[in-house]
């Protein structure tokens, strides 16, 4: 093309937008029709940030700082550390297991040798586990009460075993690659990048946290820590096995209820939440929502489910519609809409 044909046609650019807008200004576009764009334009917007933020999977390196079992301190397995409340606190002085060991604090709930395994438990020489259905008006929860013989029944799993947002699996699947006996969602950490992700472990993740952080270290004892309060150094030095950064907090130091939550999820919705006795002694609460016959959790509702089953500590995980319960290759609740893919998984394992 000639720098004559080019300026021609620049030219000709010039006057048809010269006309469109003496068109648009003699004859305004309808409200509607402006309004309707400008919709347009923040679903697509919304739509681009969900597929970056949310769907397409996107690496992300693990911060590949580790916690090890034989060097986390004895405190669970001989008596009850000072900074306990709750039933676990006035517990009698025991004779010393391996860190991470419960099998004399629990001796009487596990079997010699052989498994026992129905719709209300699972028995075996390394779990003890109680599944219950609780159904109140208008309300339907899942409880399964765990002792185990060792922390490491207690596992974590990530979607497609693989570190990194974006990236999803069915939880039955996830439970079934680790030979799980049962399995909740976890916290759902591959949908956003801030915060704290410790696994099996391993810090993966160590952004400031904005949220209350859930802790479960090598001994068993379970820590709820809030944002102000967190130092990563200390947490790990002190044996972190397990971490979620969902929250909030669901009980206060003395194991009661709350009332007030600093939440904009407080409703009623689909819940999941982890409970803690004492050290190898849990319990994982799963509740339906958004349906006729169980309409979902607050979390003040949740708070007092959590305080009447004796928890010392609890705290709230993802919900809506990732919360489900998997026992065996079953799920055993009823997930909003079935249920979706989730990024991580909590597994119990027999070991």
């Amino acid at each position: 093309m000639t720098a004559r044909n080019r300026g021609a046609r620049a030219r000709s650019g010039v006057r048809r937008d010269g006309w469109l807008r003496r068109q648009l200004a003699r004859r305004p576009l309808p409200l509607w029709v402006v309004t309707a764009a400008d919709v347009l334009v923040l679903v697509l917007a919304l739509l681009v940030y969900a597929l970056f933020h949310h769907v397409l999977p996107r690496d992300e390196e693990a911060a590949g700082v580790v916690s090890r079992r034989a060097a986390a301190p004895v405190v669970a397995a001989t008596q009850a550390p000072e900074s306990m409340s709750g039933p676990e606190a006035s517990a009698e002085p025991r004779a010393a297991d391996p860190v991470g060991v419960f099998a004399q604090r629990f001796a009487d709930k596990f079997t010699g040798g052989e498994i026992i395994a129905d719709s209300e438990g699972y028995q075996s020489p390394s779990l003890n586990i109680r599944f219950q259905t609780v159904t109140e008006p208008e309300l339907v929860y899942y409880v399964a009460d765990i002792y185990m013989r060792d922390i490491e029944c207690f596992r974590t799993v990530f979607a497609k075993d693989d570190f990194g947002r974006g990236r999803y699996e069915w939880l039955t699947d996830m439970s079934a690659r680790l030979g799980g006996v049962m399995a909740v969602n976890g916290d759902y950490y591959g949908g956003r990048a801030d915060g704290i992700v410790i696994r099996n472990g391993e810090l993966y993740r160590k952004k400031a946290p904005i949220r209350d952080v859930c802790v479960i270290y090598w001994d068993g004892v379970m820590e709820i820590i809030s944002p102000s309060e967190w130092n990563t150094e200390s947490v790990m030095a002190k044996g972190a096995y397990q971490g979620w950064n969902f929250g909030p907090n669901l009980l206060d130091d003395g194991g009661n209820a709350l009332s007030y939550f600093d939440s904009e999820v407080a409703g009623r919705n689909p819940r999941t939440a982890i409970g803690y006795f004492e050290p190898g002694h849990y319990c994982l609460v799963v509740v339906d929502g958004r349906s006729k016959k169980s309409r979902g959790a607050t979390l003040e509702k949740l708070s007092e489910i959590m305080a009447g089953l004796g928890c010392a500590r609890a705290y709230n995980l993802d919900g809506g519609q990732t919360s489900s319960m998997v026992v065996g290759n079953k799920v055993v609740s009823n997930p909003y809409h079935g249920g979706r893919k989730c990024s991580d998984g909590i597994v119990i394992v027999d070991r």
